[in-house]
């Protein structure tokens, strides 16, 4: 038997082993508590990735049988798994159309922001790899209007509200290394080049690249989109440090939890034992925190609110370039309060800088 056949004779032979171990599961699970079918569901297929999920959740040997399981369906011509759409070179996020908030609500925020502060604000919504590499899908694939929806919630905000549209520089750089290939996030040099084009709209000039060094911190990153197929046919990702030895200096770093409890992280922007961890981006601001007060020697006299999500992580070391003291407020965990968080008085610019894909999910 050549090889060729050996291994579709193989991975036809575990699929039908996990079948099995599905159906004799089943059995023991309370049945009624599967995902019911919608019509819209059964169309776009969100009901057959719920009722997957909910059998990977309680099958036992997890990791194991759901390696076989995505193994067989890649091999028998699936390309999505888990809602992640798998290509030669990278693992991409399916984009859902359904359920999105209207460009006025998702505009709304940074307006109500202004309008309540009239402080400077800025608006940056980082549109996801599955937009920017969408021809690399397979066919067929449904991803929805990402940039689209980036442009009308723009134009849905006020006069006070300016915002940075990094969409055409990132399509235009999109065959370098901007997006992991394992994970939803960018990378640092993703973020860079969105920093270079936004702090010139905010006054600044930014740091050149080639004055920045950059250490691999890993070359075996494995991120949120592996974790959720455990498919290793797409090459690990490298996490990256970028140092500026002339540039600014931490001076101290509070972090304010949700639970009323504080912490002094002392001079520490950087986490190094998030690095031995399964979840080594933690590495760029440490543990998430409801607020994150960072002072520097930067005699700017320019001080930013900062209202993010994760994706502002690797960014906050080249804004710290221009600024005395960044206030971190997470918006995942103070999107109800958001405006209460910091006040609002104390900080010369604002800046709501989210992907798209978690800004819509969010209010």
């Amino acid at each position: 038997m050549n090889e060729h056949k050996q291994q579709r004779l193989t991975v036809l032979v575990v699929s039908l082993i996990y079948l099995v171990i599905v159906a004799a599961t089943l059995v023991k699970l309370d049945v009624a508590a599967l995902p019911k079918p919608t019509l819209m569901g059964i169309v776009n297929g969100s009901w057959a990735e719920a009722v997957e999920g909910y059998l990977t959740d309680h099958l036992g040997y997890h990791d194991t049988l759901f390696r076989i399981k995505s193994r067989a369906d890649l091999f028998f011509g699936e390309k999505m798994v888990q809602g992640v759409y798998v290509t030669d070179d990278m693992l991409l996020e399916k984009l859902y159309s359904e359920d999105v908030p209207s460009p006025t609500a998702l505009a709304a925020p940074a307006n109500e922001f202004y309008n309540v502060t009239g402080v400077p604000t800025f608006m940056l919504l980082v549109p996801s790899a599955s937009e920017i590499y969408e021809q690399t899908l397979p066919a067929n694939a449904v991803n929805a209007d990402q940039e689209q929806l980036i442009r009308d919630t723009y134009s849905a905000t006020g006069s006070g509200v300016r915002c940075m549209d990094v969409y055409p520089v990132l399509s235009s750089m999109k065959n370098d290394y901007i997006y992991y290939r394992t994970d939803t996030r960018w990378t640092c040099y993703g973020a860079y080049t969105a920093y270079q084009n936004a702090i010139q709209k905010m006054g600044f000039s930014a740091v050149p690249y080639q004055r920045y060094v950059i250490s691999h911190l890993s070359m075996e990153f494995r991120g949120d989109l592996y974790n959720r197929t455990l498919y290793g046919g797409v090459r690990p990702d490298l996490l990256d440090y970028y140092t500026y030895e002339r540039g600014s200096t931490v001076r101290s770093v509070m972090a304010y939890y949700a639970d009323g409890t504080t912490e002094n992280r002392g001079t520490m922007l950087y986490d190094t034992s998030a690095l031995q961890s399964e979840d080594m981006y933690r590495f760029y601001l440490g543990t998430p925190c409801e607020k994150l007060v960072i002072r520097t020697n930067v005699e700017s006299g320019k001080k930013l609110l900062l209202f993010k999500d994760d994706f502002a992580d690797c960014m906050v070391p080249f804004l710290l370039q221009h600024f005395s003291e960044i206030c971190v407020v997470d918006l995942e965990q103070a999107s109800g309060h958001y405006l209460t968080v910091a006040n609002p008085a104390d900080y010369t610019q604002a800046l709501f800088l989210c992907s798209m894909q978690r800004w819509e999910k969010l209010w």
